[in-house]
């Protein structure tokens, strides 16, 4: 690494450590005033409290990163400017490019990392918080981790009815599935008191399976077991909770899932969550393109003034974001292709960063 690539770096990675911990200060108490009433109510301990904003952590990092970016770019930036520092290196036959490519390239990373949060710990480690606050309204806490659930698996003509599905251990009760043949009828009905996911499989106990014949009439006598591995599905404590989970709360990895597993999908449905998917993947890359917005406006910052500069970059910050909203309204209700209304944003913004970039003097 070059000399004048540790300076700049420098330059833009201190006010960057400053912003993160700032705007994470922030929005934990902006987060702490909006939940303090449920933490008093539900008498929840300092120790789970502390806990809980740690695990939030994760699933912010997407809010907190871009405009933590957009700032230190704008600071370090304006200083340069403002010492003619910009000026001198240009002088010396650098290039605009050249001298902000170490920007750029903090941004890329940046966005590589919330991508790769966003696809493994962000979406759980939200969910958990999520339900941890409603846990703290309720008289059963136990209430907010179970669910009734319905679900058919496309592929296999399987019918799953669970009357009470917990989240935390992927323990079933009261469970009735219905296997379909390829005509449509019955070949099956099973009834377990109890499910359990055990090393890769299903195990149920307290079993009742009726076997149909064709015509739909019953072959023979129920048959009864106390207990039993079943091998024979296939289905995954993932495909449960993807139909418990909103999308928000979901990696593209379980969207895509989702849209696999359930093919027949209502086309109302299957947008929704196609839209969701295209946004999910693109979200990330916000964080290199405000760095590359907030570089023009940063030189413009130095020149011009502070609060023009500032003004201008945070709204523009702001549009950003209106735009992807704007954008994810019109994919869900069916006016833009899903995966424009996830990427025109970052598209349209991309295109601008490049085009002032390139007319900066």
């Amino acid at each position: 690494m070059k000399l004048i690539d540790k300076y700049l770096l420098a330059t833009f990675l201190v006010p960057l450590g400053y912003c993160l911990a700032a705007f994470t200060l922030v929005y934990v108490i902006f987060d702490l005033f909006d939940h303090l009433n449920d933490f008093v109510e539900g008498q929840t301990p300092i120790g789970d409290v502390i806990t809980y904003y740690i695990v939030l952590m994760p699933s912010v990092l997407v809010f907190i990163v871009p405009i933590s970016l957009l700032l230190a770019v704008l600071y370090s930036l304006s200083s340069l400017t403002k010492n003619n520092e910009i000026t001198a290196m240009r002088a010396s036959g650098i290039s605009m490019i050249r001298l902000m490519t170490p920007f750029l390239l903090v941004g890329l990373l940046a966005s590589l990392g919330v991508l790769a949060v966003n696809e493994t710990v962000g979406p759980d480690a939200a969910w958990w918080s999520k339900k941890f606050v409603t846990e703290q309204r309720k008289a059963d806490p136990d209430d907010v981790h179970t669910a009734e659930l319905a679900f058919h698996k496309d592929n296999a003509n399987r019918f799953w009815y669970i009357q009470r599905f917990d989240t935390r251990d992927f323990s079933m009760r009261r469970i009735e599935v219905i296997q379909m043949g390829e005509d449509n009828q019955e070949e099956y009905k099973l009834n377990a008191a109890e499910g359990r996911w055990l090393d890769g499989y299903w195990v149920f106990t307290d079993i009742t399976i009726q076997y149909y014949d064709d015509e739909g009439n019953p072959r023979g006598p129920a048959r009864q077991a106390a207990f039993r591995e079943m091998t024979e599905f296939n289905e995954k404590p993932s495909d449960f909770l993807s139909e418990i989970k909103p999308p928000e709360f979901m990696s593209s990895r379980e969207l895509l899932r989702y849209l696999r597993v359930n093919r027949n999908l209502q086309a109302e449905a299957k947008l929704r969550r196609t839209v969701d998917l295209h946004f999910r993947l693109a979200q990330p890359w916000t964080c290199f393109i405000v760095t590359l917005l907030g570089i023009p406006f940063g030189n413009q910052t130095g020149r011009k003034g502070a609060l023009r500069g500032f003004v201008l970059s945070i709204g523009l910050f702001f549009g950003y974001y209106a735009l992807i909203n704007f954008g994810l309204y019109l994919g869900k209700g069916g006016l833009l292709p899903p995966w424009l209304a996830g990427w025109s944003p970052n598209m349209i913004f991309f295109t601008t960063g490049v085009i002032l970039i390139y007319r900066m003097r």
